[in-house]
């Protein structure tokens, strides 16, 4: 894989994973924050405070107080009217309460005795799931925890909603601060776990290689001085030149060629060259680079194209055995 390949993948990672907390801390925790919040300072209230603000949160509806008490005591219920029909309210305040069915049934006896059309149950607290099962067969709607605060949520007072929210944005900053310094870790991770980028011999150590291998300056790589040829006319590396220096001789050659990114000896019988320009014909410099050597002159040839190209990898050879 090409370093800049490996890098695309560890921003990808990293925006994505950044990216996708950012959004679930914005649109879910933050707004569970200012919940817990606010039905934390709910529960701090005055019972009287508390049933004055679902009082006017039920008159937005349309729901108006029949009964005036003048104390508002405990888990009093009231009674509301609307279109003529007549409903109970029923508050439990406090967030440490979990109401259960016998407080719904309760409820719903209650709105039968009044010959009313349904109820109210409001608590800071939570309600059982058996519960709402029951209320929902008697026409009583309930409102706990996060139902209860987007109701009041308006009506308290200002200076203390500003101070919920500044709270709530406060943890948010943080948490998505930590989201993103985890992702960066994760992008390191993925950097560490990804293949090394391949390199051969001229890459990973490169050395020197022999005088006659190397094109002097101005002169093609085609031109580069071959072995002494034998009686039979047939090239031959020379005695000075043993198997590992005619391989790196010729990859140094290729890798001059203008087409060629580089080139390196993936197996001892294959010669990987990485191209720039898959338009020309590549093994026509190639061969006679390689064919100068007998020992290499049958290896595979294995042409691999640019990481953008649509081109797929070839393999050639030069020579027969």
């Amino acid at each position: 894989m090409s370093a800049g390949l490996q890098w695309a993948v560890v921003v990808a990672v990293v925006l994505l994973l950044g990216g996708a907390a950012t959004l679930y801390i914005r649109k879910v925790l933050l707004r569970r924050d200012e919940t817990e919040s606010g039905i934390s300072a709910l529960s701090g209230t005055s019972w009287r405070e508390f049933i004055h603000l679902v009082l006017e949160a039920l008159a937005r509806r349309g729901f108006n107080r029949v009964f005036d008490h003048e104390v508002a005591a405990g888990d009093k219920d009231y009674t509301l009217e609307r279109d003529g029909r007549r409903w109970l309210l029923s508050c439990k305040h406090g967030s440490a309460f979990v109401l259960g069915n016998a407080t719904v049934k309760e409820l719903a006896n209650d709105v039968r005795l009044a010959n009313a059309s349904g109820g109210f149950l409001f608590t800071q607290g939570k309600i059982s799931d058996e519960a709402r099962r029951t209320a929902a067969m008697h026409n009583i709607e309930l409102l706990d925890g996060a139902t209860l605060w987007p109701e009041l949520r308006d009506l308290v007072r200002p200076e203390q909603l500003a101070g919920i929210r500044a709270a709530a944005a406060r943890r948010a900053r943080q948490r998505t601060i930590l989201a993103w310094l985890l992702a960066v870790l994760a992008g390191i991770a993925v950097y560490l776990l990804l293949p090394p980028r391949a390199t051969g011999p001229a890459e990973a150590a490169p050395a020197a290689a022999p005088a006659a291998a190397r094109p002097a300056p101005g002169q093609a790589p085609d031109q580069v001085a071959a072995p002494a040829a034998d009686a039979t006319g047939a090239p031959q590396a020379g005695p000075a030149l043993t198997a590992a220096q005619q391989r790196e001789a010729v990859v140094s050659a290729i890798a001059t060629l203008p087409m060629v990114d580089r080139a390196f000896w993936a197996t001892q019988s294959t010669l990987e060259v990485v191209l720039l320009d898959t338009q020309s014909d590549a093994m026509a410099a190639i061969c006679p680079l390689v064919e100068r050597y007998p020992e290499l002159a049958a290896s595979r040839v294995q042409l691999t194209p640019p990481a953008e190209s649509d081109v797929p990898v070839r393999f050639r050879q030069c020579r027969t055995y």
